[in-house]
């Protein structure tokens, strides 16, 4: 199966041109099926299944905004655009995890044996698939391989969903790797060549993350251990995360003053944390005050006026055409931030944001991560329309 256009440099260029995405197409499949039994973890080992448990599932389910009941998608802790939620979790076990060595996948209850959501021991083909995708299973700890299903963000953003789908892993690997820490479990995360996954429908490879004594790649690594550690983030920590509600007015000035100042030594220390370096051809910057004022603000990032609702914005731009590397350092390093405020319990809340278009004195903006004083609960808001996570 050919790789899709959005993921490929040409297609991934084109999401930030002018052009509008057409209308909504069916979505089809949430998970990609699969051939295999429910794999209860074990006493002992790497919790890998309690770790992707923490992250890719919950109890809760976003409300319908059409009815107000609760709808077929889970609240989870990490962000989707438009709540497409195209990543798919592979895992390859070696040896000194909570399950036996093996291939498995993450399922969200749809699966024999799984209503509590699990990981589900791949047979046959399926059992083997990873190898023609060019990913090894490890001899001790595990890979988590994670692919997504295109179709899911393409039939919503067209020719936008490169980006998105980039921005979907970097957020499911980040939130891994800082949660492995808070576990003192090493972990690392790569970015992968975009492959098809073998099965039915059209699931690409995009990055990985390793646990244990199988850790490599960017992160969490006790080979790190001489520089600053990332901050770790608990399983009840994950489960406080929802998206910062921008249908109100940005807060009073004494909040924004405490605010400001909670931003700042966030960046302060979470800058310095970020394992990769920035591209030589990009940058970061911090929109507040009358930055966020700016009619044209909106229009840079497909019309989505809620930005100007936000306290701050922090963006990451190039000044070159935008890459599929450049990409993922920019969700990757946002992904970070958000997660290193979780994890040290900053007083902010967080909203992602996607649909950048268009080039300004000579800066395209990757991604955004918006910014808005922590209110006193953890209340889950359904995206608007065109919301970038």
């Amino acid at each position: 199966m050919e790789i899709p256009d959005v993921l490929l440099p040409e297609g991934l260029a084109r999401a930030w041109t002018s052009e509008m995405p057409g209308p909504v197409q069916p979505p089809g499949p949430r998970n990609a099926p699969a051939r295999g039994s429910a794999q209860p973890p074990g006493p002992a080992g790497i919790p890998v299944t309690a770790m992707l448990r923490a992250l890719w599932w919950s109890e809760t389910f976003h409300l319908n905004p059409a009815t107000g009941l609760p709808g077929k998608v889970r609240q989870r802790a990490v962000p989707s655009a438009g709540g497409c939620y195209p990543v798919q979790l592979r895992v390859l076990c070696g040896a000194g995890c909570d399950v036996p060595p093996g291939t498995y996948m993450f399922h969200h209850g749809h699966a024999e044996g799984t209503s509590d959501g699990g990981l589900l021991r791949l047979h046959g083909q399926d059992a083997v698939a990873h190898l023609s995708a060019g990913v090894r299973a490890p001899g001790r700890g595990a890979v988590v391989v994670l692919t997504v299903l295109t179709q899911r963000t393409a039939s919503k953003y067209h020719h936008r969903a490169g980006p998105l789908l980039i921005a979907d892993t970097a957020y499911a690997a980040v939130a891994l790797v800082h949660h492995a820490a808070a576990l003192e479990v090493p972990a690392g995360w790569s970015v992968l060549a975009p492959q098809h996954w073998p099965g039915p429908i059209p699931e690409f490879t995009v990055a990985a993350v390793t646990l244990g004594a199988a850790s490599g790649g960017i992160g969490n690594t006790r080979e790190d251990t001489a520089g600053p550690r990332i901050a770790g983030v608990t399983e009840a920590q994950l489960a406080t995360r929802r998206s910062a509600d921008v249908s109100g007015p940005r807060a009073r000035a004494s909040r924004a003053n405490d605010s400001n100042t909670a931003l700042q030594r966030l960046l302060d220390s979470s800058l310095p944390t970020f394992p990769e370096p920035v591209p030589s051809s990009c940058r970061i910057r911090l929109l507040t005050g009358h930055l966020m004022k700016s009619p044209l603000l909106p229009q840079r990032c497909a019309g989505q006026h809620w930005v100007r609702n936000l306290h701050a914005l922090v963006v990451f731009e190039t000044s070159i055409t935008p890459t599929h590397e450049s990409m993922w350092w920019s969700a990757a390093l946002a992904a970070h931030i958000l997660y290193t405020a979780l994890g040290t319990d900053t007083s902010l809340d967080f909203r992602p944001v996607g649909g950048w278009t268009g080039t300004h004195h000579g800066w395209t903006t990757l991604h955004g991560l918006g910014i808005v004083p922590r209110e006193s609960d953890h209340n889950t808001h359904e995206w608007p329309a065109h919301a970038g996570q």
